[in-house]
């Protein structure tokens, strides 16, 4: 099969330091998948388009909002933005959006994995004109998103900066084509929030009432049915029996619709089922890379060191870093998997003791710690008991003398206590026995 041509829009150079570092949020992703299906779904055979808001900061720029475009066609046949409703929708979005305040950063379409092509100039060339010269290019490519390949591996997206190509292939003097605004490819990651780890939690889990579908289908139609039996019902009596039965076979079956806790199992193991699978085809990809290389002296001995050229056109050619990066992951396995296992768990037990044993020490001196402190406080309470009982004796002691203690001695005697009755009782029987 013949090489596809180069695409002309795409740019050679290579990205510089002055490329903006994409950082692109679910919600971009959740809004264009919404979109691409009701599309489908519709059977609308126009084409998508729409724009994305976020955040500028220098060259990081992050990518939030995307909303639906409306589009139309001009004059000269092209697909352009509705000037006038794209305008009072980008202002709706920044009322709305106001904290933190966000502006339009690019646009999102569909096209081929192999670039832009030449239909798409005309609406990004007015949204550099009118909105920001520095849009950026969101390619969605739905051949690949379809595609058993890449079914859990890579986005099937594309980002695109636009820049001037100023090399040899434009034709100077406008005697043939030329493109002198080109694309060239950026890096992204995905980056997520708080609230929109809610809303992709959400999605995945609606999968989970999938099962629940047809019983409330058949719920729904039950009322209907058990009216249609009961008015057939009045013509002869025995039909009623049949109404009720086919209400009853309608009901929802509570043990079909899943609870909370299993959404989240089942959403926990599709989870790692994707995980498992996409590891799984990895591996497949490297196994294949591998095989198809062509022999070398470090499996054969018998070969000379320079690598013999390869004669079969299915083999590929070396790529040195692809294997030094295969070999330090093969070198990183002995490390997740040690080939000394008892070993292993008899040192990871070791470790885990230790760290018991220090939990108990601190424990322990913690103990220790509350002892001598509730020892203390007993010692303050029993020295001012002690030393109340002995000012009370010193002071009974020393009434005859008729100092402080005669005077505690009149005040206790004059007292209409309990106590002060009984000493004065014992006092006057001591007197007059």
């Amino acid at each position: 099969m013949a090489e596809a041509p180069p695409n002309p829009l795409i740019s050679t150079a290579r990205a510089s330091d002055t490329s903006p570092l994409i950082q692109l949020h679910p919600l971009v992703l959740l809004t264009i998948s919404d979109y691409l299906t009701r599309h489908t779904l519709r059977q609308q055979n126009g084409p998508v388009a729409g724009a994305i808001l976020g955040q500028q900061n220098g060259h990081e720029i992050t990518m939030e909002v995307a909303f639906e475009a409306k589009l139309t066609q001009n004059e000269a046949g092209h697909v352009v933005l509705d000037d006038a409703w794209f305008h009072d929708r980008l202002e709706q979005f920044k009322d709305v959006h106001k904290s933190p305040a966000l502006d339009l950063v690019g646009w999102f379409t569909l096209g081929p994995s192999t670039g832009p092509s030449e239909h798409h100039l005309p609406i990004h060339t007015r949204l550099q004109e009118v909105y920001n010269e520095s849009s950026i290019l969101l390619l969605f490519h739905p051949a690949d998103a379809v595609a058993e390949f890449s079914a859990g591996g890579k986005l099937p997206l594309t980002l695109y900066e636009s820049v001037f190509d100023s090399g040899p292939g434009m034709d100077i003097d406008g005697a043939g084509q030329h493109w002198p605004l080109k694309f060239r490819e950026l890096v992204y990651t995905v980056e997520t929030g708080e609230a929109e780890m809610i809303s992709v939690d959400f999605v995945a889990r609606g999968g989970g009432n999938a099962t629940a579908i047809d019983s409330a289908k058949a719920a729904a139609a039950a009322p209907k049915a058990a009216a249609e039996m009961a008015e057939e019902s009045k013509k002869g009596k025995g039909k009623a029996k049949d109404a009720a039965a086919a209400a009853k076979e309608g009901a929802i079956d509570e043990s079909a619709v899943l609870t909370a806790e299993d959404e989240e199992l089942l959403s926990s193991l599709t989870a790692k089922s994707n995980a498992i699978k996409m590891l799984s085809r990895r591996i497949s990809l490297l196994r294949a890379y591998l095989a198809s290389l062509p022999p070398t002296y470090l499996s054969d001995p018998s070969l000379p060191l320079a690598n013999p050229p390869a004669t079969d056109p299915s083999t590929l050619p070396l790529n040195h870093p692809i294997l030094r990066s295969i070999s330090a992951l093969l070198a990183r396995l002995p490390i997740l998997a040690p080939p000394d296992a008892p070993a292993f768990a008899r040192e990871s037990l070791e470790e885990q003791s230790d760290v018991q044993l220090v939990a108990l020490l601190a424990s322990i001196t913690g103990s220790v710690q509350a002892a001598k402190e509730a020892g203390r406080k007993h010692a303050v309470v029993d020295n001012t008991r002690y030393q109340g009982k002995k000012g009370l004796l010193a002071g009974m002691g020393s009434f005859d003398a008729g100092g402080t203690g005669a005077a505690f001695f009149d005040t206790v005697m004059q007292g209409g206590s309990g106590e002060g009755r009984a000493l004065r009782e014992r006092s006057g029987n001591e007197r007059w026995g």
